[in-house]
């Protein structure tokens, strides 16, 4: 229908409505239309009022009450120009038009800004179209919208479907749970993610798409985020597709509230993360089994050394049990915990290249021999720098036989200038060569052994190992595997 068609039922329905009110003949007789027009004024959203010619107000219906907020009681008879609704500005452009309607003209519709009794703000636009009766102009009918609440909802349906674009364009599968964490939306993305349908997964819980074992560990989690009603981020979940394999998400959700305050659910974005932890699973067996091979490669070099030497056998696997006892007790961190490990499982590698007859001489030795003993650090340092180890083995084993006063080789450090690790290694070794029996050195007997750290400690031996060491010995229970 045309805006001119429109103007014309309106003004048509108005001047019925009008005359029927005054007990004008033709309409008073038929009081049926009479109601029918009432409810058709009354049931409109628009606001509808009657001007008469000399531009005073005659009638309005509910909706115009309704929109500026004067009842009946306060327009009829006046100038609807006048009402406090206008500012002058709009009054008179509203004078104008009325003059131009009553002379057969049609203007345009006027948007205007207006306040209401209450002093709410109002975005109107005015329609003005002929009042006619007996086929003469008798005045004006307003018609009167409140546009504000049409831009609002037009703008919000635009915000709607720029999100609804964004939602079914993402990557992501959107969620939206209640409190109980049962689906009330999902995105179309799902079906790509799991196999299933929308409608599939609303009304159902997040657990009904777990392993069974997965969903008994995660309930108590999410009940716990639930009644939280914080956000979260990155949470790892596993699903499973509609074809039964697993599916890997990482969920990141955040809670909205009703007009109460209280959560009424969670909203968010389930990643699927699947390809990536194949490949991280990939890269940790890689790892595990690099691991492995280093290990092994680590205990074969040990091996070698004692298979030189028959009185050192398992030597270094004590070394290495009893410092990584001492450096767990002086509570070093894991990693350097395995720094200890590995340079006590090597520390005697140089000793491959003392001569046999001189690693397994009984009784003492001559300088000369004692010179070349002393080779075995640099020995080791040499072999074992060219290792692209993820810690400093080379020079932990390159230090473990200096000693704090400096009277230590092969380079006389002291005190600081000898790594923890070395310094640990050192307490670790004496303890172990004086316990054990050697070709050249009865054993001496592990109290023997304290006794002789304790009296050289700060000289020879850091005082915190030598102390880390006693309680290992005398508080844990340690021993020897």
């Amino acid at each position: 229908m045309t805006r001119t068609g429109r103007d014309s039922t309106a003004s048509d329905t108005l001047s019925l409505a009008t005359s029927a009110g005054h007990s004008e003949p033709g309409v008073a007789g038929k009081p049926e239309l009479v109601d029918q027009l009432k409810a058709l004024l009354g049931g409109t959203t628009e606001g509808l009022v009657l001007v008469d010619s000399r531009g005073e107000v005659v009638r309005a219906n509910r909706a115009f009450h309704d929109i500026s907020g004067y009842p009946q009681q306060e327009t009829a008879g006046k100038r609807l120009e006048d009402l406090e609704v206008f500012d002058q500005t709009t009054a008179t452009e509203m004078a104008r038009r009325f003059s131009a309607v009553l002379c057969g003209q049609q203007p345009g519709p006027l948007e205007t800004p207006a306040t209401g009794k209450t002093g709410q703000p109002l975005n109107l636009q005015l329609l003005f179209s002929a009042w006619r009766r007996a086929g003469r102009i008798a005045g004006v009918v307003v018609s009167v919208k409140e546009v504000s609440s049409i831009k609002k909802m037009k703008s919000l349906q635009r915000d709607e479907e720029r999100f609804r674009n964004l939602v079914e364009t993402t990557s992501d599968w959107v969620w939206e749970t209640d409190g109980k964490g049962v689906y009330t939306y999902v995105s179309p993305r799902v079906a790509d993610v799991l196999g299933y349908q929308p409608h599939e997964v609303v009304g159902k819980s997040h657990l009904d798409f777990m392993p069974l074992e997965d969903a008994r560990q995660s309930n108590g989690k999410v009940t716990a985020i639930m009644a939280s009603g914080e956000p979260f981020r990155f949470i790892l979940m596993k699903k499973l597709h509609k074809n039964g394999h697993p599916v890997f998400l990482e969920t990141s959700g955040t809670p909205f509230f009703g007009d109460d305050g209280d959560i009424r659910g969670y909203r968010g974005i389930h990643r699927d993360v699947t390809e990536r932890r194949k490949a991280m699973d990939e890269v940790q067996r890689t790892y595990h089994k690099l691991e492995s091979t280093v290990e092994s490669v680590i205990q074969a070099m040990a091996l070698t050394v004692e298979k030189r030497d028959h009185y050192t056998a398992g030597h270094q696997q004590r070394v290495k049990q009893l410092g990584c006892a001492i450096a767990k007790e002086m509570q070093l961190s894991d990693e350097r915990v395995q720094v200890v490990r590995v340079a006590g499982l090597l520390h005697d590698l140089g000793k491959i290249f003392v001569p046999v007859e001189i690693l397994t001489k009984p009784g003492h030795l001559s300088e000369t021999e004692f010179a070349i003993i002393r080779t075995h650090p640099q020995s080791a340092y040499d072999v074992l720098g060219g290792i692209e180890f993820p810690w400093p083995i080379a020079q932990v084993v390159f230090q473990h036989h200096e000693r704090m006063n400096g009277s230590g080789y092969p380079e006389g450090l002291q005190g600081a200038e000898i790594t923890s690790e070395a310094r640990i290694l050192a307490v670790a070794d004496a303890v172990e060569a004086m316990t054990f029996h050697r070709a050249y050195c009865p054993a001496l007997g592990l109290d023997a052994a304290l006794k002789e750290i304790v009296r050289q400690k700060e000289a020879l031996y850091d005082a915190k190992v030598v102390e880390a060491c006693l309680n290992v010995f005398l508080d844990r229970g340690f021993a020897w595997a």
